[in-house]
Protein backbone atom coordinates (compact mmCIF):
# COMPACT_ATOMS: atom_id res chain seq x y z
CA UNK A 1 0.00 0.00 0.00
CA UNK A 2 3.03 2.67 0.92
CA UNK A 3 4.22 2.15 -2.70
CA UNK A 4 0.60 2.75 -4.18
CA UNK A 5 0.44 5.61 -2.05
CA UNK A 6 3.44 7.24 -2.80
CA UNK A 7 3.29 7.08 -6.32
CA UNK A 8 -0.46 7.51 -6.99
CA UNK A 9 -1.09 10.14 -4.84
CA UNK A 10 0.89 12.75 -6.19
CA UNK A 11 -0.12 11.86 -9.86
CA UNK A 12 -3.47 12.29 -9.09
CA UNK A 13 -2.55 15.63 -7.48
CA UNK A 14 -0.86 16.83 -10.43
CA UNK A 15 -3.29 15.71 -12.60
CA UNK A 16 -6.11 17.47 -10.42
CA UNK A 17 -4.03 20.48 -11.04
CA UNK A 18 -3.57 20.06 -14.54
CA UNK A 19 -7.22 19.73 -15.02
CA UNK A 20 -7.71 23.03 -12.16
CA UNK A 21 -6.38 25.37 -14.87
CA UNK A 22 -8.16 24.32 -17.65
CA UNK A 23 -11.11 24.84 -15.22
CA UNK A 24 -10.02 28.44 -14.62
CA UNK A 25 -9.05 28.45 -18.74
CA UNK A 26 -12.62 28.07 -19.62
CA UNK A 27 -14.12 30.10 -16.77
CA UNK A 28 -11.83 33.22 -18.18
CA UNK A 29 -12.66 32.23 -21.81
CA UNK A 30 -16.32 32.46 -21.41
CA UNK A 31 -16.35 35.46 -18.98
CA UNK A 32 -13.48 37.73 -21.04
CA UNK A 33 -14.63 36.26 -24.41
CA UNK A 34 -18.10 34.92 -24.47
CA UNK A 35 -20.28 31.59 -24.82
CA UNK A 36 -19.45 31.71 -27.96
CA UNK A 37 -15.85 31.28 -27.61
CA UNK A 38 -16.50 28.30 -25.20
CA UNK A 39 -17.80 26.73 -28.52
CA UNK A 40 -14.87 27.12 -30.91
CA UNK A 41 -12.65 25.96 -27.79
CA UNK A 42 -14.51 23.11 -27.45
CA UNK A 43 -14.31 22.55 -31.62
CA UNK A 44 -10.62 22.64 -31.08
CA UNK A 45 -10.37 19.93 -28.09
CA UNK A 46 -10.14 17.17 -30.20
CA UNK A 47 -7.27 18.27 -31.80
CA UNK A 48 -5.79 18.92 -28.47
CA UNK A 49 -6.34 15.97 -26.89
CA UNK A 50 -4.67 14.22 -30.40
CA UNK A 51 -0.94 15.81 -29.35
CA UNK A 52 -1.84 14.70 -25.69
CA UNK A 53 -1.91 11.48 -27.36
CA UNK A 54 1.17 11.71 -29.31
CA UNK A 55 3.01 12.32 -26.51
CA UNK A 56 1.78 9.09 -24.60
CA UNK A 57 2.94 6.70 -26.96
CA UNK A 58 6.58 7.89 -26.13
CA UNK A 59 6.13 8.75 -22.20
CA UNK A 60 4.07 6.00 -21.37
CA UNK A 61 5.50 3.25 -23.62
CA UNK A 62 8.99 4.83 -22.84
CA UNK A 63 8.07 5.27 -19.25
CA UNK A 64 6.93 1.60 -18.69
CA UNK A 65 9.82 0.54 -20.96
CA UNK A 66 12.20 2.17 -18.28
CA UNK A 67 10.51 0.80 -15.27
CA UNK A 68 10.56 -2.66 -16.63
CA UNK A 69 14.32 -2.61 -17.60
CA UNK A 70 14.99 -1.05 -14.14
CA UNK A 71 13.31 -3.70 -12.54
CA UNK A 72 15.46 -6.65 -14.54
CA UNK A 73 18.72 -4.02 -14.05
CA UNK A 74 18.73 -3.25 -17.06
CA UNK A 75 19.99 0.51 -16.17
CA UNK A 76 21.87 1.13 -19.98
CA UNK A 77 18.82 0.29 -21.21
CA UNK A 78 16.46 2.08 -19.35
CA UNK A 79 18.36 5.32 -20.13
CA UNK A 80 18.98 4.89 -23.87
CA UNK A 81 15.00 4.34 -24.28
CA UNK A 82 14.37 7.36 -22.29
CA UNK A 83 16.69 9.74 -25.02
CA UNK A 84 14.89 7.58 -27.85
CA UNK A 85 11.23 8.76 -26.47
CA UNK A 86 12.39 12.17 -25.99
CA UNK A 87 14.01 12.71 -29.63
CA UNK A 88 11.14 11.23 -31.47
CA UNK A 89 9.03 13.68 -29.22
CA UNK A 90 10.89 16.80 -30.38
CA UNK A 91 10.96 15.52 -34.34
CA UNK A 92 6.85 15.18 -34.39
CA UNK A 93 6.26 18.54 -32.21
CA UNK A 94 8.55 20.69 -34.34
CA UNK A 95 6.80 18.81 -37.55
CA UNK A 96 3.02 19.75 -35.99
CA UNK A 97 3.70 22.88 -34.89
CA UNK A 98 4.94 24.43 -38.65
CA UNK A 99 1.59 22.77 -40.07
CA UNK A 100 -0.70 23.58 -37.28
CA UNK A 101 0.23 27.13 -37.15
CA UNK A 102 0.21 27.55 -40.94
CA UNK A 103 -3.35 25.79 -41.97
CA UNK A 104 -5.13 26.62 -38.83
CA UNK A 105 -8.66 28.30 -40.38
CA UNK A 106 -8.29 24.48 -42.73
CA UNK A 107 -7.64 22.98 -39.72
CA UNK A 108 -10.28 24.62 -37.76
CA UNK A 109 -12.91 24.17 -40.31
CA UNK A 110 -12.37 20.43 -40.54
CA UNK A 111 -12.90 20.16 -36.98
CA UNK A 112 -16.80 21.07 -37.57
CA UNK A 113 -16.29 25.15 -37.15
CA UNK A 114 -19.08 26.84 -38.77
CA UNK A 115 -19.95 30.99 -39.43
CA UNK A 116 -18.69 33.02 -36.68
CA UNK A 117 -16.85 29.93 -34.66
CA UNK A 118 -14.67 29.18 -37.86
CA UNK A 119 -12.56 32.52 -36.69
CA UNK A 120 -12.67 31.95 -33.05
CA UNK A 121 -11.40 28.05 -33.72
CA UNK A 122 -8.76 29.15 -36.18
CA UNK A 123 -7.33 32.53 -33.83
CA UNK A 124 -7.00 29.63 -30.79
CA UNK A 125 -5.50 26.70 -33.32
CA UNK A 126 -2.89 29.04 -34.76
CA UNK A 127 -1.69 30.12 -30.97
CA UNK A 128 -1.87 27.21 -29.46
CA UNK A 129 -0.33 24.59 -31.74
CA UNK A 130 2.82 27.32 -31.57
CA UNK A 131 3.76 25.70 -28.11
CA UNK A 132 3.41 22.11 -29.51
CA UNK A 133 6.93 21.49 -28.81
CA UNK A 134 6.58 22.17 -24.81
CA UNK A 135 3.09 20.68 -24.78
CA UNK A 136 4.30 17.31 -25.73
CA UNK A 137 8.02 17.42 -23.18
CA UNK A 138 5.57 18.47 -20.41
CA UNK A 139 3.46 15.15 -20.58
CA UNK A 140 6.45 12.86 -21.35
CA UNK A 141 8.97 14.76 -18.61
CA UNK A 142 6.89 15.06 -15.82
CA UNK A 143 6.38 11.15 -16.70
CA UNK A 144 9.67 10.21 -17.10
CA UNK A 145 10.19 11.96 -13.88
CA UNK A 146 8.13 9.37 -12.26
CA UNK A 147 9.56 6.43 -13.61
CA UNK A 148 12.53 7.15 -12.17
CA UNK A 149 11.64 7.42 -8.71
CA UNK A 150 10.75 11.59 -8.43
CA UNK A 151 6.95 11.69 -8.36
CA UNK A 152 6.60 14.42 -6.07
CA UNK A 153 8.50 16.99 -8.64
CA UNK A 154 6.62 15.48 -11.42
CA UNK A 155 3.53 16.67 -9.32
CA UNK A 156 5.55 19.93 -8.43
CA UNK A 157 6.27 20.88 -12.24
CA UNK A 158 2.48 20.57 -13.01
CA UNK A 159 1.38 22.46 -10.30
CA UNK A 160 4.38 25.43 -11.09
CA UNK A 161 2.91 25.15 -15.01
CA UNK A 162 -0.83 25.75 -13.70
CA UNK A 163 -0.36 28.67 -11.22
CA UNK A 164 1.76 30.08 -14.18
CA UNK A 165 -0.99 29.64 -16.85
CA UNK A 166 -3.45 30.92 -14.46
CA UNK A 167 -1.87 34.05 -13.51
CA UNK A 168 -0.72 34.67 -17.16
CA UNK A 169 -4.72 33.64 -18.30
CA UNK A 170 -6.37 36.06 -16.34
CA UNK A 171 -3.79 38.90 -17.69
CA UNK A 172 -3.74 37.96 -21.22
CA UNK A 173 -7.60 37.92 -20.93
CA UNK A 174 -9.09 40.71 -18.58
CA UNK A 175 -6.44 43.73 -18.60
CA UNK A 176 -4.75 43.01 -21.89
CA UNK A 177 -8.14 41.87 -23.85
CA UNK A 178 -6.07 39.45 -26.03
CA UNK A 179 -9.12 37.16 -26.24
CA UNK A 180 -8.49 33.33 -27.63
CA UNK A 181 -5.01 34.26 -28.89
CA UNK A 182 -4.16 34.99 -24.87
CA UNK A 183 -5.78 32.51 -23.78
CA UNK A 184 -3.38 30.01 -25.88
CA UNK A 185 -0.15 31.86 -25.14
CA UNK A 186 -0.85 31.52 -21.31
CA UNK A 187 -1.84 28.02 -21.74
CA UNK A 188 1.79 27.54 -24.25
CA UNK A 189 3.94 29.47 -21.49
CA UNK A 190 2.36 27.06 -18.95
CA UNK A 191 3.60 24.11 -20.52
CA UNK A 192 7.00 25.87 -20.63
CA UNK A 193 7.56 26.47 -16.88
CA UNK A 194 6.28 22.87 -16.31
CA UNK A 195 9.14 21.36 -18.95
CA UNK A 196 11.94 23.95 -17.02
CA UNK A 197 11.22 22.48 -13.67
CA UNK A 198 11.09 18.72 -14.94
CA UNK A 199 14.89 19.39 -16.06
CA UNK A 200 16.15 20.03 -12.45
CA UNK A 201 15.52 16.38 -12.39
CA UNK A 202 18.58 15.69 -14.91
CA UNK A 203 20.52 18.43 -13.95
CA UNK A 204 20.77 17.71 -10.36
CA UNK A 205 21.15 13.98 -11.53
CA UNK A 206 18.44 12.71 -9.11
CA UNK A 207 17.43 9.75 -10.60
CA UNK A 208 19.56 7.15 -13.55
CA UNK A 209 18.19 9.20 -16.64
CA UNK A 210 20.43 11.52 -17.92
CA UNK A 211 19.66 14.14 -21.33
CA UNK A 212 22.38 12.83 -23.76
CA UNK A 213 22.81 10.94 -27.57
CA UNK A 214 20.24 8.61 -27.84
CA UNK A 215 21.69 5.20 -29.71
CA UNK A 216 18.45 4.37 -31.74
CA UNK A 217 17.61 0.67 -31.77
CA UNK A 218 15.08 -1.28 -33.65
CA UNK A 219 14.18 -3.10 -30.58
CA UNK A 220 13.50 -0.42 -28.23
CA UNK A 221 11.22 1.53 -31.08
CA UNK A 222 8.89 -0.78 -31.22
CA UNK A 223 8.82 -2.27 -27.33
CA UNK A 224 7.98 1.84 -27.25
CA UNK A 225 5.33 1.75 -29.55
CA UNK A 226 3.36 -1.54 -28.58
CA UNK A 227 3.47 -0.79 -24.70
CA UNK A 228 2.49 2.93 -25.73
CA UNK A 229 -0.03 2.52 -28.24
CA UNK A 230 -3.30 1.93 -26.11
CA UNK A 231 -2.70 5.11 -24.06
CA UNK A 232 -2.17 6.80 -27.81
CA UNK A 233 -5.29 5.28 -28.76
CA UNK A 234 -7.16 6.36 -25.82
CA UNK A 235 -6.36 9.50 -25.98
CA UNK A 236 -7.10 9.22 -29.86
CA UNK A 237 -10.52 7.51 -29.21
CA UNK A 238 -11.71 10.14 -27.11
CA UNK A 239 -10.70 12.89 -29.69
CA UNK A 240 -12.74 10.80 -32.37
CA UNK A 241 -15.39 10.57 -29.80
CA UNK A 242 -15.54 13.99 -29.17
CA UNK A 243 -15.28 15.35 -32.68
CA UNK A 244 -18.61 12.66 -33.24
CA UNK A 245 -20.29 13.87 -30.73
CA UNK A 246 -19.11 17.38 -31.94
CA UNK A 247 -21.00 16.93 -35.12
CA UNK A 248 -24.24 15.11 -33.44
CA UNK A 249 -24.69 17.89 -31.56
CA UNK A 250 -24.35 20.80 -33.78
CA UNK A 251 -26.71 19.10 -35.82
CA UNK A 252 -29.31 17.78 -33.66
CA UNK A 253 -28.97 20.47 -31.03
CA UNK A 254 -27.43 23.20 -32.32
CA UNK A 255 -24.69 25.87 -30.81
CA UNK A 256 -26.15 25.99 -27.34
CA UNK A 257 -25.41 22.10 -27.35
CA UNK A 258 -21.59 22.94 -28.23
CA UNK A 259 -21.55 25.42 -25.63
CA UNK A 260 -22.97 22.78 -22.83
CA UNK A 261 -21.27 20.10 -24.05
CA UNK A 262 -18.08 22.32 -24.09
CA UNK A 263 -18.76 23.44 -19.96
CA UNK A 264 -18.93 19.84 -19.22
CA UNK A 265 -15.80 19.03 -20.29
CA UNK A 266 -14.25 21.62 -18.56
CA UNK A 267 -15.93 20.90 -15.25
CA UNK A 268 -15.47 16.80 -16.00
CA UNK A 269 -11.82 17.47 -17.00
CA UNK A 270 -11.56 17.47 -13.41
CA UNK A 271 -12.75 13.77 -12.89
CA UNK A 272 -10.91 12.49 -15.77
CA UNK A 273 -7.87 13.63 -15.00
CA UNK A 274 -8.24 12.22 -11.22
CA UNK A 275 -8.47 8.53 -12.16
CA UNK A 276 -6.04 8.68 -14.99
CA UNK A 277 -4.00 9.81 -12.48
CA UNK A 278 -4.67 6.79 -10.65
CA UNK A 279 -4.10 4.33 -13.48
CA UNK A 280 -0.60 6.41 -14.05
CA UNK A 281 0.39 6.16 -10.47
CA UNK A 282 0.36 2.83 -10.35
CA UNK A 283 2.13 2.19 -13.60
CA UNK A 284 5.57 2.70 -12.48
CA UNK A 285 5.74 0.16 -9.83
CA UNK A 286 3.65 -2.25 -12.04
CA UNK A 287 5.98 -2.35 -14.39
CA UNK A 288 8.69 -2.66 -11.87
CA UNK A 289 7.61 -5.72 -10.40
CA UNK A 290 6.67 -7.13 -13.77
CA UNK A 291 10.52 -6.43 -14.79
CA UNK A 292 11.10 -8.40 -11.46
CA UNK A 293 8.86 -11.26 -12.30
CA UNK A 294 6.84 -10.79 -9.26
CA UNK A 295 3.77 -11.29 -10.99
CA UNK A 296 1.05 -11.09 -7.72
CA UNK A 297 2.66 -8.16 -6.28
CA UNK A 298 1.84 -6.51 -9.70
CA UNK A 299 -1.93 -7.30 -9.16
CA UNK A 300 -1.91 -6.28 -5.59
CA UNK A 301 -1.18 -2.60 -7.50
CA UNK A 302 -4.20 -2.99 -9.80
CA UNK A 303 -6.56 -4.43 -7.15
CA UNK A 304 -6.00 -0.74 -4.80
CA UNK A 305 -6.15 0.87 -8.18
CA UNK A 306 -9.75 0.08 -8.95
CA UNK A 307 -11.24 0.48 -5.41
CA UNK A 308 -9.27 4.02 -5.49
CA UNK A 309 -11.01 4.85 -9.03
CA UNK A 310 -14.59 3.73 -7.55
CA UNK A 311 -14.57 5.65 -4.74
CA UNK A 312 -13.14 8.51 -6.79
CA UNK A 313 -15.58 8.04 -9.61
CA UNK A 314 -18.26 7.95 -7.33
CA UNK A 315 -17.43 11.01 -4.85
CA UNK A 316 -16.95 13.45 -8.04
CA UNK A 317 -20.92 11.83 -9.32
CA UNK A 318 -21.89 12.77 -6.15
CA UNK A 319 -20.23 16.47 -5.88
CA UNK A 320 -22.07 16.81 -9.31
CA UNK A 321 -25.38 16.14 -8.41
CA UNK A 322 -25.80 18.50 -5.31
CA UNK A 323 -23.10 21.02 -6.45
CA UNK A 324 -23.47 20.97 -10.76
CA UNK A 325 -25.72 23.84 -11.04
CA UNK A 326 -23.30 26.32 -9.08
CA UNK A 327 -20.59 25.04 -11.05
CA UNK A 328 -22.26 25.16 -14.41
CA UNK A 329 -23.35 28.87 -13.29
CA UNK A 330 -19.75 29.80 -13.40
CA UNK A 331 -19.17 29.27 -16.89
CA UNK A 332 -22.97 30.74 -18.14
CA UNK A 333 -25.63 32.35 -17.37
CA UNK A 334 -28.65 31.14 -19.88
CA UNK A 335 -30.86 29.36 -18.13
CA UNK A 336 -31.44 27.12 -20.99
CA UNK A 337 -27.64 26.69 -21.34
CA UNK A 338 -27.51 25.42 -17.30
CA UNK A 339 -30.08 22.81 -17.85
CA UNK A 340 -28.96 21.34 -20.51
CA UNK A 341 -25.30 21.26 -18.97
CA UNK A 342 -26.63 19.80 -15.84
CA UNK A 343 -28.24 17.10 -17.61
CA UNK A 344 -25.23 16.26 -19.78
CA UNK A 345 -22.78 16.57 -16.71
CA UNK A 346 -25.49 13.87 -14.49
CA UNK A 347 -25.08 11.44 -18.12
CA UNK A 348 -21.09 11.62 -18.46
CA UNK A 349 -20.50 11.62 -14.76
CA UNK A 350 -22.36 8.67 -14.24
CA UNK A 351 -20.40 7.04 -17.11
CA UNK A 352 -17.13 7.40 -15.30
CA UNK A 353 -18.53 5.09 -12.43
CA UNK A 354 -17.07 2.71 -15.41
CA UNK A 355 -14.75 4.51 -17.33
CA UNK A 356 -12.14 4.97 -14.09
CA UNK A 357 -12.29 0.98 -14.26
CA UNK A 358 -11.95 0.30 -17.63
CA UNK A 359 -8.49 3.54 -17.16
CA UNK A 360 -6.96 1.51 -14.91
CA UNK A 361 -7.40 -2.20 -16.32
CA UNK A 362 -5.63 -0.98 -19.71
CA UNK A 363 -3.03 0.74 -17.89
CA UNK A 364 -2.36 -2.22 -15.82
CA UNK A 365 -2.33 -4.84 -19.10
CA UNK A 366 0.38 -2.00 -20.54
CA UNK A 367 2.60 -2.35 -17.38
CA UNK A 368 2.17 -6.44 -17.39
CA UNK A 369 2.86 -6.24 -21.42
CA UNK A 370 0.06 -7.07 -22.44
CA UNK A 371 -0.62 -4.44 -24.82
CA UNK A 372 -2.85 -6.44 -27.31
CA UNK A 373 -5.15 -6.87 -24.92
CA UNK A 374 -5.72 -3.06 -24.15
CA UNK A 375 -5.62 -2.01 -27.43
CA UNK A 376 -8.92 -4.43 -28.06
CA UNK A 377 -10.50 -2.54 -25.39
CA UNK A 378 -9.50 0.97 -26.62
CA UNK A 379 -10.20 0.16 -30.07
CA UNK A 380 -13.85 -1.13 -29.03
CA UNK A 381 -14.68 1.64 -26.84
CA UNK A 382 -13.60 4.37 -29.08
CA UNK A 383 -14.19 3.69 -31.98
CA UNK A 384 -16.90 0.49 -32.46
CA UNK A 385 -19.26 1.41 -29.26
CA UNK A 386 -19.25 5.27 -29.32
CA UNK A 387 -20.34 4.72 -33.22
CA UNK A 388 -22.50 2.24 -32.58
CA UNK A 389 -24.39 4.38 -29.69
CA UNK A 390 -24.59 7.54 -31.66
CA UNK A 391 -25.86 5.93 -34.86
CA UNK A 392 -29.22 4.23 -32.83
CA UNK A 393 -29.43 5.96 -29.09
CA UNK A 394 -30.53 9.42 -30.37
CA UNK A 395 -32.90 7.81 -32.74
CA UNK A 396 -34.39 5.98 -29.76
CA UNK A 397 -33.88 8.38 -26.91
CA UNK A 398 -33.41 11.63 -28.46
CA UNK A 399 -31.11 13.94 -27.08
CA UNK A 400 -30.31 12.07 -24.30
CA UNK A 401 -29.32 9.20 -26.45
CA UNK A 402 -26.25 11.41 -27.33
CA UNK A 403 -25.74 11.96 -23.95
CA UNK A 404 -25.88 8.67 -22.94
CA UNK A 405 -23.35 7.04 -25.72
CA UNK A 406 -20.39 7.02 -23.63
CA UNK A 407 -22.20 5.11 -20.89
CA UNK A 408 -23.41 2.85 -23.10
CA UNK A 409 -19.58 2.79 -24.54
CA UNK A 410 -17.75 2.23 -21.03
CA UNK A 411 -20.17 -0.60 -20.20
CA UNK A 412 -19.82 -2.63 -23.37
CA UNK A 413 -16.42 -1.87 -22.74
CA UNK A 414 -16.08 -3.18 -19.30
CA UNK A 415 -17.69 -6.33 -20.23
CA UNK A 416 -15.36 -6.98 -23.14
CA UNK A 417 -12.37 -6.25 -20.38
CA UNK A 418 -14.36 -9.07 -18.42
CA UNK A 419 -14.29 -11.51 -20.73
CA UNK A 420 -10.77 -11.11 -21.80
CA UNK A 421 -9.62 -11.21 -17.99
CA UNK A 422 -11.11 -14.76 -18.05
CA UNK A 423 -9.22 -15.97 -21.26
CA UNK A 424 -5.76 -13.99 -20.78
CA UNK A 425 -2.66 -15.67 -21.09
CA UNK A 426 0.20 -15.44 -18.23
CA UNK A 427 2.25 -12.34 -18.83
CA UNK A 428 5.32 -13.56 -20.42
CA UNK A 429 8.41 -13.46 -18.42
CA UNK A 430 10.67 -10.31 -19.67
CA UNK A 431 12.97 -10.93 -19.44
CA UNK A 432 14.15 -13.03 -16.62
CA UNK A 433 14.32 -11.14 -13.64
CA UNK A 434 17.32 -10.66 -11.93
CA UNK A 435 19.16 -11.88 -9.19
CA UNK A 436 18.09 -11.28 -5.75
CA UNK A 437 21.67 -9.88 -5.11
CA UNK A 438 21.42 -7.63 -7.89
CA UNK A 439 18.25 -6.68 -7.31
CA UNK A 440 19.37 -5.40 -4.03
CA UNK A 441 21.66 -2.82 -5.42
CA UNK A 442 18.93 -1.63 -7.58
CA UNK A 443 16.83 1.64 -6.01
CA UNK A 444 13.18 0.60 -6.31
CA UNK A 445 10.74 3.19 -7.67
Amino acid sequence: MSKFLRYTVPSVMGCLVTSLYLVVDGVFIARGVGEAAVAGVTLVLPLTMAFVALSMIFSVGGGNLVSISRGAGDEPRAVNVFRESICMLLSIGVLFSVLGTLFAEETAIALGARGELIPLAAEYTRYYMLFTVPVLLAIALSTFIRHDGSPKLSMRSMLYGAITNIVLDYVFVFPLQMGLRGAAIASGLGQIVTVATCMRHFAERRGILRIGRASFRQEDIMEIFALGFPSFLTEVSYSVMMYLHNLVVIRQVGEIGVTAYGIVNYINNLSYMALFGIGQGIQPVVSYYYGRGKFSKAREQYVYGIKASLVMSVLFLVICLFAGRPLIMIFASSREVIDLSYTILTYLNLAYILLGVNLTTQMYLQSMHMPRYANIICFLRGFVFVKIGLALLPHAFGDAGIWGTLMFAEGMSLIVARVLARTRTKPKQYPSPIKQSHADQISQP
